[in-house]
């Protein structure tokens, strides 16, 4: 009798495991192999951000039966399988699981428009639907989610009782470039998001064309950015993140800008610019700004530039806040105060003799600045304007290596846009001279402006008097005819101009590459513009009508400012 429970009580534990197993997955074929096609690229920059790894999934344990049963005669099936929820991202999309008889393998497809971070990959809850069958797939998480990032097999059952077994490949696109996937919150669209309020979100930065994910999700906001940019096909953001976080090897911040280069069919104009200023080094800030593929709600936007933001802070503009002491550090931007509402006196200031104009209060803004801030920083400004007018002390105001390297990239680049008229960053340091600031917003720069003289004839930085003109006189015009700066300027520019030229050659070709290796296409293919022009792109620069005319474009662009520089060197000083 004892034997006799000992041996029902096996059974019935044999039985129950069995029946835990869900169904009869335990054949003797070989293992499958799952795999995700990943890129080798390689990048200089890095993200040093680890994967949340709080919600454990379990191995698959399922293998492929070693004797196959005989094929089954008739079409392959194709299954339909949608994504009903994922638990770190509100994607909801359709895919497909397409069978490959010859390969007994079921490819799950996803391509540039189907992106799926990688924590969504590995805990997916989904639903098969096969038409005249039955699919189930092994190796599920605790949770009931499949990690598809492991080997899974695939069990089809037919409308006969035939059983198809194989292994599933997640066909993953190749992204050679990294990848920043936005979710909006409260179930917002892209459209939603507007210039003057913040919308909530997740961010994730996803490198795994290295061939190694790394990806992290954190919360913030975002919300548009630019002032006629904004109005362009092609949005521009600015999103702050939650918690500080090193993004492609950037220092440490939570704010940063996704520049939209719409105008820009390079796609890299910024980066080159910016690449260029850590060869000319006198100024204080060269931001960092990398081209990335960006995806809103899972779907694609296009190549956007990831850039640090223009703000005082540990990494980018390092000045001291909060002092209430005359002499303390201040940060303007000519051009910088808002189209309307803004006041001369509290927001701005103009120079007397209207060199500089529109002189906007940075840091301290015009809330903090005290009156006797703004009569030392407007006095000595004045008092800067006077010597470099007459040519005499201006070096006891200026920091004049400064001033040589912002106009050596602003004459190379032809960036009449910042040419003290906007975008033109000037910081004075506590006991320090008048330095330039930052290079800041090249993507109508280097020959793709409707405002440039399309000959390239003549300085970018110098301007005119005439009525009208889109760059007027300003500092750099009477530095140019002082002797003694155009010497400095001739020595720096001869000691500089091979490393220049080849730093261009190989960011150009550099990113060219990696672009080149679909991100371009994908984004010409969302944004059809190769015939038309984009925001304020000159009309010589949109008859070059591909990829390839563009770098070509821009390379040749700068060897002739170049040239141009080399030549124009020897008539200096400049004639009033």
């Amino acid at each position: 009798m004892k034997r006799i429970i000992l041996f029902l009580i096996a059974f019935l534990l044999v039985f129950a495991l069995s029946a835990c197993d869900g169904g009869d997955f335990s054949t003797d074929e070989s293992s499958a192999e799952s795999t995700i096609t990943e890129s080798t690229v390689s990048a200089d920059a890095s993200i040093d951000e680890s994967i949340d790894n709080s919600h454990e999934v379990s191995e698959p344990e399922e293998t492929l039966p070693e004797n196959p049963p005989p094929e089954p005669e008739g079409e392959a099936m194709l299954l339909e399988i949608k994504l009903c929820k994922a638990k770190n991202n509100a994607l909801q999309k359709d895919f497909s699981f397409v069978i490959d008889e010859g390969r007994r393998s079921a490819v799950l497809k996803l391509d540039y428009y189907n992106y799926i971070d990688l924590p969504t990959l590995r805990r997916c809850n989904l639903e098969l639907e096969c038409s005249g069958g039955v699919a189930e797939l092994s190796a599920k998480n605790v949770d009931g989610s499949v990690d598809l990032t492991k080997e899974l097999v695939c069990r089809v059952t037919d409308e006969n009782g035939l059983v198809r077994t194989y292994a599933v490949i997640v066909d993953r696109a190749v992204y050679e470039l990294p990848i920043i996937n936005i979710t909006l919150g409260d179930g917002k669209s892209i459209d939603e998001i507007d210039r003057n309020e913040t919308m909530t979100m997740t961010f994730s930065l996803d490198r795994s064309f290295e061939g190694e994910y790394s990806v992290s999700t954190v919360g913030g906001t975002i919300r548009g950015r630019g002032n006629s940019t904004w109005n362009w096909e092609k949005k521009p953001y600015k999103i702050k993140l939650d918690e500080k976080a090193s993004l492609l090897g950037m220092d440490d911040n939570r704010d940063w800008i996704l520049l939209a280069n719409y105008a820009d069919k390079s796609l890299i104009r910024n980066t080159l610019a910016y690449e260029l200023g850590r060869v000319l080094d006198s100024v204080s800030w060269s931001p960092h700004a990398y081209p990335v593929d960006l995806f809103v709600n899972g779907e694609y936007q296009g190549v956007y530039t990831l850039g640090e933001h223009m703000e005082v802070a540990n990494g980018r503009m390092e000045l001291e806040e909060g002092s209430t002491e005359v002499d303390t550090d201040y940060l303007l931007e000519v051009g910088g105060m808002a189209p309307t509402g803004d006041v001369n006196g509290v927001h701005y200031f103009h120079t007397k003799s209207h060199l500089v104009k529109f002189a906007t209060f940075k840091s301290p803004d015009y809330t903090e600045i005290t009156d006797a801030q703004k009569k030392f920083i407007t006095d000595y400004f004045e008092k800067a304007e006077a010597a470099i007018k007459s040519g005499e002390g201006y070096e006891e105001y200026i920091d004049v290596d400064s001033f040589i390297d912002w106009i050596i990239l602003h004459e190379l680049s032809y960036n009449i846009d910042s040419c003290f008229r906007r975008s033109c960053f000037l910081v004075k340091e506590k006991g320090g001279k008048i330095k330039m600031a930052a290079y800041w917003d090249f993507d109508l720069a280097f020959g793709n402006f409707s405002h440039d003289n399309k000959n390239y004839d003549d300085l970018a930085t110098y301007g005119s008097d005439e009525k009208g003109a889109y760059v007027s006189y300003n500092w750099c015009t009477y530095l140019f005819r002082d002797k003694e700066f155009c010497e400095r300027f001739k020595a720096r520019w001869e000691s500089l101009k091979e490393q220049i030229l080849s730093t261009t050659s190989d960011t150009i070709d550099k990113y060219g590459e990696i672009l080149n290796g679909g991100s371009q296409q994908q984004n010409f293919t969302v944004w059809d513009i190769w015939d038309k022009r984009a925001g304020f792109q000159s009309k010589w620069c949109s008859a070059e009508n591909s990829f390839e005319k563009q770098l070509n474009y821009l390379k040749k662009f700068v060897h002739d400012r170049a040239e141009f520089i080399e030549k124009t060197i020897s008539d200096l000083p400049m004639s009033e």
